[in-house]
């Protein structure tokens, strides 16, 4: 089981993000046209050989910091509708401050219009000064899945999908022993918003993909210069596919900023993952 009683450079994280960093979203909350980088995002394919989910797929958005409404979410909404998915999985940061919540739940109400959503917190939702419970409560009355250290299961013809989501990696609020047993005929998806999942996995621990974001992708990117912006928890890991122990993630580039409303060289992500029953599958990096 991973600690979850934060630790105090945990708590120095979370007055930080809480105190610090509130001020600034909400000044560039006040000008809302001023955004670079962020609304040309790509769509990228993963296929994913198993035989219970065969011909199933699943779009993941992560890193929403969804503050304000803006032409691109509609962008988004009207992207994933056309990729046709049977869900729609998010995996954190989907707000910045209290008043990005009616802007949040307006999109993912457009999200649910389109398949089953289910979602998962990350550190700034924490910082965001929101209770998990006020969460709770809108994510039940827009009829969107939110998983905090817990479980579902749903059924297909062929087998069962547990769909299990953990609280930020990256604060130590995961809590793995919601992560169900091993059983015949059942996939095992993880949705952790922080990349350090991966490390914080046991042999024992069935998981048969980890969809994470986290990274932004390092947000600002330039030729020969290592990544000047990596948030902790990420463990170097950028984005793409990664292995390690026999778990397989997948690390979003997420569709937001933070700091400052700039992508350079970073495109925002949304990734699609597609079931396949051949046995041929991408290479993955190790850990």
């Amino acid at each position: 089981m991973i600690q979850t009683v934060m630790r105090w450079q945990e708590r120095v994280r979370m007055a930080w993000g809480h105190y610090l960093s509130q001020p600034l979203y909400r000044l560039f909350n006040l000008a809302p046209a001023w955004e670079a980088g962020l609304a040309a995002y790509e769509v990228t394919r993963h296929p994913i050989a198993h035989r219970v989910l065969a011909g199933r797929c699943a779009v993941h958005l992560s890193d929403l910091h969804l503050d304000r409404y803006l032409p691109r979410h509609d962008q988004v909404v009207e992207t994933v509708g056309n990729l046709k998915p049977d869900w729609i999985f998010i995996t954190g940061d989907l707000i910045d401050i209290a008043e990005g919540l009616p802007h949040l739940f307006r999109f993912l109400a457009k999200l649910r219009a389109i398949a089953p959503v289910f979602l998962t917190l990350g550190n700034h939702d924490h910082y965001s000064g929101v209770p998990v419970d006020q969460f709770r409560e809108l994510a039940d009355r827009y009829k969107v899945t939110l998983l905090v250290n817990e479980t579902t299961f749903l059924q297909t013809p062929s087998g069962e999908l547990a769909i299990a989501g953990v609280d930020d990696p990256s604060l130590h609020r995961a809590d793995l022993r919601c992560i169900p047993s091993t059983a015949r005929n059942r996939y095992t998806l993880l949705l952790a918003h922080a990349p350090n999942i991966l490390d914080q996995l046991d042999t024992h621990h069935h998981v048969d993909l980890i969809l994470s974001g986290h990274s932004h992708g390092g947000q600002w990117r330039f030729r020969g210069v290592p990544t000047v912006w990596l948030p902790p928890g990420c463990s170097g890991r950028l984005d793409g596919h990664h292995r390690k122990n026999d778990h397989r993630m997948f690390v979003n580039r997420g569709l937001g900023w933070s700091m400052l409303p700039l992508r350079i060289n970073c495109r925002p992500e949304i990734a699609v993952v597609e079931w396949i029953a051949e046995s041929a599958s991408p290479a993955v990096k190790a850990a």
